[in-house]
């Protein structure tokens, strides 16, 4: 019998050895592990958490797992909250390991985003469809979604909420490391990487602008061809619990095999906010810089605002702050005003491109903001 982490087999006994792969700890070995830890202290684990608990702890050994929860019960911090918290941190160590996945902690939620109501349902609605009991049950376990459209629209924070939600760990993928040569070529770098999200499953993987990471567009050279490629052949073959969250800006250069039904559950296109869409990020953004929204005039900010991104928004709210912080007062609506006089918003400096990502998107993505397609307005 030979024990071994890594499969390295000489050649002269390949035909004499029967290979077997153990397996990554199931629930009940789980769970048989956090009581044999529970044992040595005083307090417990609600058995209502126990559910998310050991979904969190999927992709850890036993080893790993008696790690984590002595750490939770030594501390004596029960709640749901820090436990996860504590998991996560776990998940973070293993994969930092790697150099090129990066732990994104999970400091939002869908009520940290203004408008985008259709991709918020579609959040809510999988949230207790992504873990193992819909797996065994032959339920459709959310696959992924690809958020593109306008730049600082609310793609990337789309991704971050959507892992919030589930309670489940966000890993992005940094495609530059990937490209850099540091690790070894790219094509077997994105592999490693890829077996690393599996390893540390359930986990939802960010990949931003991915048309330029994995070489989409027609200048690409063969190699970025092979690493689109190979993202095909993982994203139709990966793990269930493996979530792939993908964000793209240059939407013109997605080609049909990513944007068809059967790679991504959902395409959503994130355009720029409605006038009751920015009413509702100024509040989030005000409220985020320590105002009321009450107190301000949010008519007069949405009106001086058409055509705005979200990532503006929440430029002329923090500018605005900080102006009222160097008087040492409570910034009010006119510090913000001020503000929307100066900004020239990306609709304006980049009309051109952006009425070309809108006429290209009719009718290829669900708007992000309702049912209805994108595009038109």
């Amino acid at each position: 019998v030979i024990c071994s982490p890594d499969l390295k087999i000489p050649s002269s006994l390949e035909k004499e050895i029967c290979l077997v792969n153990v397996a990554l700890p199931d629930n009940q070995e789980l769970r048989g592990q956090i009581l044999a830890v529970q044992q040595q202290y005083d307090g417990e684990i609600e058995p209502a958490l126990y559910a998310e608990i050991i979904l969190a702890l999927k992709g850890l050994t036993l080893n790993e797992v008696a790690h984590v929860m002595h750490r939770v019960f030594s501390r004596g911090q029960l709640s749901e909250r820090e436990i996860l918290d504590e998991i996560f941190r776990e998940k973070q160590m293993l994969v930092k390991k790697s150099g090129f996945l990066e732990f994104v902690p999970l400091r939002f939620s869908l009520d940290d985003v203004g408008g985008l109501a259709a991709l918020k349902d579609w959040i809510r609605k999988r949230e207790h469809l992504f873990n193992q009991d819909a797996v065994d049950k032959g339920l459709p376990v959310p696959k992924g979604i690809l958020l593109m459209g306008i730049s600082g629209c609310g793609k990337s924070m789309a991704a971050k909420v959507a892992a919030a939600q589930w309670k489940i760990p966000l890993f992005r993928l940094d495609m530059n490391l990937i490209h850099s040569g540091v690790y070894g070529t790219a094509e077997a770098t994105l592999h490693r990487a890829f077996t690393m999200i599996e390893s540390v499953a359930p986990a939802v993987l960010w990949i931003d602008e991915i048309e330029n990471g994995l070489g989409m567009d027609s200048d690409s050279t063969s190699g970025q061809s092979h690493l689109f490629s190979a993202f095909l052949t993982w994203i139709e073959e990966k793990p269930p619990l493996v979530f792939v969250a993908a964000t793209a800006n240059r939407i013109q250069s997605l080609p049909a095999e990513i944007i068809r039904k059967g790679r991504f559950d959902q395409v959503f296109f994130c355009d720029l906010p409605r006038a009751d869409e920015r009413a509702d990020i100024l509040k989030i953004h005000i409220r985020h810089q320590g105002g009321d929204p009450a107190e301000f005039d949010l008519n007069t900010l949405v009106l001086a605002t058409e055509g705005w991104g979200g990532s503006e928004l929440e430029q002329a709210v923090i500018a605005g702050r900080i102006d009222a912080n160097e008087q040492d007062r409570l910034f009010t609506t006119g510090d913000s005003s001020r503000h929307t006089r100066s900004i020239v918003p990306l609709s304006e400096t980049m009309a051109e491109q952006i009425k070309s990502i809108k006429d290209w998107v009719w009718g290829r993505a669900t708007s992000a903001s309702d049912t209805r397609k994108p595009g038109r307005r």
